[in-house]
């Protein structure tokens, strides 16, 4: 009869009745990273209909609700939620101290000398959304989701240099595939590409047509995206960094406050007063609201908490499958939500994303070395002639 082993290598079955089992801190930590990652999926999934559905619906002659005003309020509920967590965390560790005490505990915590470090991945955030806008303002919609895909491998290129992580030359084939598959899905949402009564020559030659734009901001546009590539894997991969170098000393809950904190005043001073100040003076904050927005704001402001996590205890790669991941189950479920066909070239590139996670995930066949195994075969033969001869000569 087999044997279930705990994580120190004692038995289960010599354990005293009514024993309590507690898991290795490895176990512990592979749980989390397996169910960071789904709920990044289904997050991710979901945020992407119900924000599609916010964007195309409006109440009555009411304007559409502005995406700065949304984004301020995905940051507040972030600080709000990330606060609320880490009062809880110095309530269990701080039982004894009076409610005050806590408070002053939290806010050392929050403002300590190293906190200034998080102003950086919220200015690279906004300088990341800025360039976004540029290049969507300045580029086809299928010109954009492609070239955006190379965000997958600059933030592997970084983890490369910043975090010393190795990658395989399968793993790199497979982040090639993964890239590729990513662009070929999200190509199926763009406009003209997803109306089924053009062929697959038409959609072909719409892929691979020379811009409408001019060549000025056609060139403007890609300079921009391909910032925004880097920039992006540079934020990422900078706050991995930053979270695991000080996650024994400063929790996951408190880096999260101080970078929802930074965020709020590029998000309040850049994007609602300057560039909606206008509109917000004219129509008011909270124009366009409805409930599908709220449930928006509060999936965007939940992912933003399952990515830290992700990022604590997994990594940006693991991440950014994922989220790929989820963009092929979005995909799938509005074919069956909102009967959209799927088009060819999206069934592929769902296909080459799940190949890709196969590639990177699975462990190459071992190698079979004949000629070292013979030549130690050889070794313990001479070995063994040589201590029979000694005996002898002893003898």
């Amino acid at each position: 009869m087999a044997v279930a082993m705990l994580g120190n290598g004692v038995p289960k079955a010599d354990l005293p009745r009514g024993a309590v089992v507690h898991a290795s801190p490895r176990h512990w930590q592979l749980s989390i990273q397996r169910i960071s990652l789904i709920l990044l999926v289904v997050q991710n999934s979901a945020l992407v209909m119900v924000m599609h559905y916010s964007r195309n619906n409006t109440i009555g002659s009411q304007p559409r609700y502005l995406a700065s005003t949304a984004v301020l309020l995905v940051e507040i509920t972030k600080l709000l939620v990330s606060l609320g967590l880490e009062s809880h965390n110095l309530h269990k560790s701080h039982r004894s101290s009076a409610p005050s005490e806590r408070a002053v505990l939290l806010y050392r915590s929050v403002f300590a000398a190293d906190s200034w470090k998080l102003i950086v991945p919220a200015a690279l955030y906004t300088l990341q959304n800025s360039l976004v806008y540029v290049a969507i303002s300045n580029l086809d919609a299928v010109a954009f989701q492609v070239t955006y895909q190379l965000k997958i491998l600059t933030t592997v290129l970084f983890s490369i240099l910043l975090l010393g992580k190795s990658i395989s030359s399968r793993q790199w084939l497979a982040l090639i595939l993964l890239t590729c598959g990513v662009a070929l899905v999200q190509i199926s949402g763009s406009g003209s590409l997803s109306s089924p009564e053009l062929s697959w020559r038409e959609r072909l030659a719409s892929c691979i047509q020379a811009p409408t734009v001019p060549t000025s901001n056609a060139s403007k546009g890609l300079l921009a995206v391909l910032a925004a590539s880097l920039t992006s894997g540079l934020t990422c991969v900078y706050f991995e960094k930053l979270v695991k170098d000080s996650l024994a000393s400063v929790s996951l809950w408190t880096r999260n406050v101080q970078l929802s904190f930074f965020s709020l005043f590029p998000a309040l001073f850049i994007g609602v007063l300057w560039q909606d100040g206008a509109a917000i003076a004219r129509d008011g904050f909270f124009a366009g609201y409805s409930p599908v927005v709220w449930l928006t704001i509060a999936l965007q402001a939940l992912g933003g908490l399952v990515v830290a996590v992700c990022i604590a205890y997994a990594d940006n790669v693991a991440k950014n499958f994922a989220a790929s991941l989820s963009i092929v189950v979005s995909y799938a479920a509005s074919a069956l939500v909102f009967r959209t066909p799927l088009m060819f070239h999206s069934t592929s590139g769902a296909a080459v994303v799940l190949l890709a996670m196969y590639l990177y995930n699975s462990r190459p066949p071992p190698r079979i070395h004949l000629l070292p195994i013979a030549n130690e075969r050889m070794h313990e033969k001479e070995e063994a002639i040589a201590s029979v001869m000694a005996i002898g000569r002893h003898r």
